[in-house]
Formats: C-alpha cells, structure tokens, sequence
C-alpha cells in the first residue's frame, strides 16, 4: 500500500517488490493522524521518524532575511517529508516541516529503518533512485524559479498537485513563489 502510493508519485514501476514485501514494508511503519499546523520538526533539531505521507500536505519553511516565513517545498500525498534529511544524515534539522491540512501520516523510527533494509533486499537500492529523483524534482524548481514568470510557475502548480492545491493557504504558495500575497491576488485575477 505505502510502497505502490510512493512509486505512483514518482512513477517508478510499482512491480519493482512482491505482494509480500509491500506488505512487510508496511508493518514498519506506524500511522499517525495529524492536524493542520502540527510540526513534524522545527529547525535545530533532529528528527526521531522518517514520515510518509499518505494523505494531505506538509510544507518546509525557513525565516528569510527579514524573519518572514520562506515556504521552499510541499511534501504531498505519496511522498516522505523533507525532514527526512535530517534523519538520514542524523544532524540538526536546518528548516521546519509543518502540516498545513489535516494529515494521515505513516512514520519510522531508525532502528526500524535499519531492520526494514535489512528485512527487504533491493530496498535501499531503490530508495536510493527515489533520493536521485526527489533531488532531480528540488534542482528543477530552482530552475524553474528561474526561467518562468510566477504566473507561469502558479500555473505548473496547479497541475501538478490538481485537486489538493486548493488545500494549500494562499499566503503559503506566495512565499513558494517569492511574491507577496498581493501579487499573487493580481495573478489569481488575470488567470480566473
């Protein structure tokens, strides 16, 4: 179930384990309900759990300059959260990962994500392409930050996460895109 949710989002081959090692995946991990505003992790410290989420979105800000809230990702449905660098690398968290919707989150500790690869053959090796992926997805939003307009980057946004980007506060896609709320009131105009 976790596996397929998260090869979906990325679109590797789903058949890529058994039934049984799916299954097996899944015992790993404990679910946890989650409301809006909860933070996963807050910068300066180091994560405990590894997070998937299965449903809803968490987004990864940092204080600018100015000490405003910098919305840099959004962690949607079939994806880990970003606080997961922190727990990979097992150092201090540089940004904090809230919840901005209610979430269905699935979570690991280490020693279990130990056993997980262990108990699982292939795992790592696939978690590995999926870490080349992810980091492929954050260097393209860079670029894209910097070859399209922020009307045209809204608009990516919005196919891109469909349904569930009308979940996601207004104030917070500003600051992904490095607009003010006013500007993007004036872009939400000229497309609707």
């Amino acid at each position: 179930m976790l596996l397929e949710k998260l090869f979906k989002e990325f679109n590797v081959e789903v058949n890529t384990f058994n039934t049984a090692e799916s299954e097996l995946f899944d015992q790993f991990f404990e679910k946890i309900q989650l409301k809006k505003n909860t933070f996963l992790i807050r910068e300066g410290e180091l994560e405990k759990y590894s997070y998937f989420i299965f449903n809803g979105i968490v987004r990864c800000w940092t204080l600018n300059h100015k000490g405003d809230e910098q919305t840099f990702w959004f962690c949607k449905e079939g994806s880990f959260s970003l606080s997961n660098i922190s727990f990979t690398l097992q150092e201090k968290s540089t940004f904090n990962v809230q919840t901005i919707t209610d979430c269905e989150i699935y979570k690991i500790d280490y020693q279990q994500a130990v056993q997980l690869y262990d108990a699982i053959p292939g795992l790592k090796t696939a978690f590995e392409d999926l870490t080349a992926r992810l980091l492929n997805k954050l260097l393209s939003r860079n670029i894209d930050l910097i070859k399209y307009t922020p009307e045209q980057y809204y608009l990516q946004m919005m196919e891109e996460f469909g349904s569930t980007f009308n979940c996601i506060p207004l104030k917070d896609i500003a600051s992904y895109l490095g607009i003010t709320p006013q500007a993007l009131s004036r872009i939400r105009k000229r497309i609707f």
